[in-house]
């Protein structure tokens, strides 16, 4: 198949979804497909793919992610570059405005378009005038007509299903989770982190890896992490992730005299973020904010024990003890099976080992590729016979 992907973040940007568009276009090459991307041109960052279409582009607005980016300018050259292609279908994945993009070529060429949802918009209106300008309303209102404009949308989980179908999405949606590629996290080489932030090889790591906004709860964590510190201190807390709330979080630390205990560690390369997860003892996550949760993902897969707020997007990727605990938004619940963890390191094990076996039920590369390729046909055929119907 020649498959075109219109992607609003990717690689090297460092964020769940565009970690998620660089496995999916790795994995439909690797299978033998023809895959264009068409993606944000990312300054100083140049590709050596020859189906890469690089397109200028800012910022969405300044309070704004850096993945939700506007084209500001589409060269001759490059746009009928895009348009000759004779792609079999088009997949867009991101945040909308690439996606829109890729939509209208769609429309154009008269081929199938899918989208994939990662995000319910309406829940980050606070990012535009503190959520005054643009109410959660209008923002549902557009992610539904512009769902109803596609052919067919793919969500990553039970739960971004369930919030399509709540505001009037009436197109098939498929539930596809996001997948990685386990071999990337089977890593013996150990010691990055512990270098990295100056922590002693035998000190134990609590991770926690997001972008530092407000939806990622990483406060919560810091306050649980304060009554962990009291008891044990050979134990860290590293946040791996960057974003507007660095300063008031760094500020929290040294009100609480943690500085020495809580390392924020900025932006790491996806391709160190393995030796990352090798390094960490337990991975603790509290956002309730997913849609699936990708880092979580990246944990199970590096065998780690989780402790997780109980929430549908991380359904499959967790059992509650089996490999970590999935609890109620409780610091103290947090605290106590952080602290059990802590003490137990053959439980860690346990856990950790459970991880990796659920991820690899779950989360594995070809069976999902395989559902994902198979609904790219599904509707390539459902096009043909319209086609034909139309014409004859």
């Amino acid at each position: 198949m020649k498959i075109g992907l219109f992607f609003d973040t990717y690689y090297p940007q460092k964020n769940g979804v565009a970690t998620s568009a660089l496995y999916l276009t790795q994995a439909l090459r690797k299978i033998g497909n023809q895959v264009f991307v068409v993606v944000p041109k990312i300054k100083g960052y140049i590709t050596q793919d020859k189906d890469e279409f690089r397109i200028p582009s800012i910022k969405a607005w300044p309070s704004l992610p850096d993945s939700v980016r506007i084209p500001t300018l589409m060269p001759d050259k490059v746009w009928l570059e895009i348009f000759k292609q004779n792609y079999d279908i088009i997949h867009s994945d991101g945040n909308g405005f690439f996606s829109f993009i890729g939509l209208l070529v769609a429309k154009g060429k008269k081929i199938p378009y899918v989208f994939t949802f990662h995000t319910v918009y309406s829940h980050y209106t606070h990012y535009i005038f503190n959520g005054k300008l643009i109410p959660p309303k209008v923002i549902n209102w557009g992610m539904k007509i512009f769902g109803n404009l596609c052919d067919g949308i793919i969500v990553p989980s039970e739960k971004m299903y369930d919030e399509l179908i709540a505001i009037g999405i009436k197109k098939p949606i498929t539930v596809i989770p996001s997948f990685i590629d386990l071999e990337k996290f089977n890593t013996k080489k150990g010691g990055f982190l512990h270098k990295l932030c100056q922590i002693a090889k035998e000190d134990k790591i609590l991770l926690s890896v997001g972008r530092l906004e407000k939806e990622k709860n990483f406060e919560f964590l810091i306050r649980a992490f304060q009554k962990v510190a009291k008891g044990y201190l050979n134990v860290h807390l590293v946040i791996v992730g960057e974003g507007s709330q660095r300063k008031n979080l760094e500020n929290l630390i040294k009100s609480i005299d943690l500085e020495k205990r809580v390392h924020f560690t900025g932006e790491i390369d996806m391709e160190l973020m393995s030796l990352v997860y090798k390094d960490a003892d337990i991975f603790v996550f509290s956002s309730v904010s997913e849609t699936q949760g990708l880092c979580v993902l990246e944990a199970a897969a590096s065998r780690l024990p989780l402790v997780l707020v109980d929430d549908l997007a991380y359904k499959g990727v967790i059992l509650d003890n089996k490999n970590g605990f999935s609890l109620p938004l409780d610091q103290q619940l947090f605290v106590d099976k952080i602290l059990l963890l802590i003490k137990d390191a053959r439980l860690r094990q346990t856990f950790g080992e459970e991880s990796k076996q659920l991820v690899e039920s779950n989360f594995s590369e070809k069976p999902l590729v395989d559902k994902l390729v198979k609904l790219y046909k599904s509707y390539i055929l459902k096009n043909a016979h319209k086609t034909y119907a139309t014409t004859n």
